[in-house]
């Protein structure tokens, strides 16, 4: 793996992990009524651009859509297990098989 590619994983998966805190603690808001809570997941949210910008310097905007986009299935499936106690059921470990084969493939593609 060469380190341009490494180099975009690791901000993406910087923003992916970012934004994901920013849900938990938008689910945590309760709909909106904690205000600290939504306020600090909407922080998040926009703090979570910062390194996909980065980014986007980088490559392409579809190896960088797909990437992300997949590094979120993982980390939400994680997230969702581990810290919300949610069931691991057959469609979440194709979900898992396809998002991970997702990135495999992105790295590939920019290759190529």
């Amino acid at each position: 793996m060469n380190l341009k590619f490494l180099e975009i994983l690791i901000l993406l998966f910087i923003g992916v992990a970012v934004s994901v805190l920013g849900d938990i603690f938008l689910k945590k808001s309760g709909a909106g009524h904690n205000l600290v809570m939504l306020t600090t997941g909407m922080i998040l949210y926009a703090a979570a651009a910062i390194p996909v910008a980065m980014a986007f310097k980088l490559t392409q905007f579809g190896i960088v859509f797909l990437i992300w986009e997949a590094m979120i299935v993982v980390l939400a499936l994680a997230v969702g297990s581990l810290f919300f106690k949610e069931g691991f059921t057959v469609y979440k470990i194709l979900a898992l098989v396809t998002a991970l084969s997702t990135i495999v493939f992105s790295y590939l593609a920019h290759k190529a």
